[in-house]
């Protein structure tokens, strides 16, 4: 097959591909996620069941992560020099970045400093909202809700709803007669 006949097989396929999911879905995603599936590369990560990470993230090192978990588009992930740790029921959402080192002393130092290192936990049911940065050595409990574009520096407790830069806990997850409400501090 000549490179030029392939080429055009390609942009029927995808044109394909992105019309049914337009009709399907309603949605329009990158060129790589209608060739690539996400619950397929969850599984090349060894997984939970029912676990998606979309193509687009970039997922380093021990990284585990349970089942029925959502890691959205455009996240980065990395175990390198740590374990990350994300329970099931989870949502990483679009654009997170976890990380288990730290390397501004060792820039500072010219290279004479070590990375500092940490490994990173999130409990189970835990909402991670858009562009948090994690930061190494952080736990995150469970039933936590994580409020968008927020910087995890220090240990978050369970049922705890927290958010900002730095983070701060401003309230707490309570389940009442089959309810879920947000009290606020």
């Amino acid at each position: 097959m000549k490179q030029e006949e392939f080429n055009k097989m390609m942009d029927n396929y995808i044109e394909e591909k992105r019309k049914k999911m337009k009709t399907q879905w309603n949605r329009i995603l990158p060129t790589n996620e209608l060739l690539f599936d996400r619950w397929e590369k969850a599984e090349m990560l060894n997984s939970g069941e029912n676990t998606s990470v979309y193509d687009s993230s970039v997922i380093m090192g021990n990284v585990k992560i349970g089942r029925n978990v959502w890691v959205g588009p455009f996240t980065v992930i990395e175990g390198i020099h740590g374990v990350v740790e994300i329970g099931d029921n989870c949502n990483i959402s679009s654009g997170v970045q976890i990380f288990t080192h730290d390397s501004v002393k060792r820039v500072l130092s010219s290279g004479e400093k070590d990375l500092e290192t940490g490994d990173v936990y999130i409990g189970e049911n835990t909402y991670i909202g858009g562009l948090t940065i994690v930061s190494k050595g952080v736990s995150i409990g469970k039933y936590c809700v994580i409020g968008a574009n927020s910087l995890v520096n220090k240990d978050i407790p369970d049922y705890s709803i927290a958010f900002g830069t730095p983070i701060k806990v401003m309230g707490k997850v309570e389940f009442q007669d089959g309810d879920i409400n947000f009290v606020y501090f």
